[in-house]
């Protein structure tokens, strides 16, 4: 009781204790007469409860106990699509930018960021194809079986709803750490999809030229002062996507686009030192250091045009 007791003094910050009560009838869908009880503290919250609590009122309870608060939205039956979880990443960020008005974001990937592939129609196809079906086969254990991919199938909701979020990021203060193989996760998929036949050699070849024109154009975004991102390179040892919003949220994708936030204030302090220590030992690619910058590119183009011409050779049309 002493946590639950904790938690209503918190939220009387924010209510009075006739409003804390209506609030706690719509929200926890109880009567008036148990929600008083559970405003004084004389009826225990159950976990269920505390969970909703802490969601609608980022009140979460790592700061009154020991307890750590994690959310995961894609358990949720209406979340099982990309569609859906984009969405609740578009409200969460427009909550950050009016908590935080420039909120820091510090982006750590071994793959391209997907807000850097809305320019990139196929590539975002091609990854949104093999997201997409991940996810089917984890809630219907017989979807065992990729389907044919087809760039004539334009995923345009997902496309616009990825677009609202990239617009949002244009409000933060982004600092990404990328791996210097990024393109590694790509080469391995496309590999995979050629063998089960699932893409041809034709698609691939489309998405190499693409690919291409990525590296040409992130190399002149790297280049350009203006720019509010900010770029570096580090050999990093994680293997999808970890993010975190003013040292005080933090992202995991388990696979994207399914992901958990935790909002546990140690927790989100270690991760802070950590990503003070990556970025120490990180090299900057972008407004400076243009030596680097380009034997980094060339590199990246070379072992692009050494993959390609290799699964032209193994799978001749």
């Amino acid at each position: 009781m002493e946590l639950q007791q904790k938690l209503i003094e918190q939220l009387h910050t924010k209510f009075t204790r006739a409003q804390l009560v209506k609030e706690f009838v719509n929200l926890l869908g109880i009567s008036q007469s148990a929600a008083y009880n559970k405003v004084n503290c004389t009826s225990e919250l159950t976990l269920s409860e505390y969970g909703k609590i802490s969601t609608e009122y980022r009140m979460h309870t790592f700061e009154m106990g020991s307890i750590i608060t994690v959310d995961f939205p894609f358990i949720v039956p209406d979340n099982h699509d990309f569609k859906s979880l984009t969405q609740i990443m578009i409200e969460e960020f427009r909550i950050f930018i009016n908590d935080y008005n420039k909120p820091s974001v510090r982006y750590c990937t071994n793959i391209i960021p997907m807000q850097l592939l809305t320019d990139y129609p196929k590539l975002f196809q091609f990854t949104v194809f093999v997201w997409m079906e991940n996810i089917n086969a984890l809630q219907d254990l017989n979807h065992y079986k990729y389907d044919k991919i087809s760039f004539d199938k334009t995923y345009e909701e997902e496309y616009e709803i990825s677009k609202k979020l990239t617009k949002l990021y244009r409000y933060c203060d982004f600092h990404t750490y990328l791996s210097p193989n990024i393109f590694e996760t790509y080469f391995r998929l496309i590999e995979y999809h050629l063998e089960l036949d699932t893409i041809s050699l034709e698609q691939v070849m489309e998405l190499k030229d693409e690919m291409m024109v990525f590296l040409e154009e992130f190399e002149h975004l790297c280049q350009n002062k203006e720019t509010p991102n900010n770029f570096y390179i580090h050999e990093l040892t994680i293997n999808s996507v970890l993010f975190q919003v003013s040292g005080k949220h933090t992202y995991l994708f388990q696979n994207s686009p399914i992901y958990f936030r935790i909002d546990n204030k140690t927790y989100n302090e270690y991760t802070e030192t950590w990503l003070d220590q990556i970025e120490s030992r990180s090299i900057p690619i972008s407004n400076i250091n243009e030596k680097v910058r380009r034997g980094l590119f060339k590199n990246m183009k070379n072992s692009s045009e050494k993959f390609f011409k290799k699964m032209e050779l193994l799978h001749e049309i």
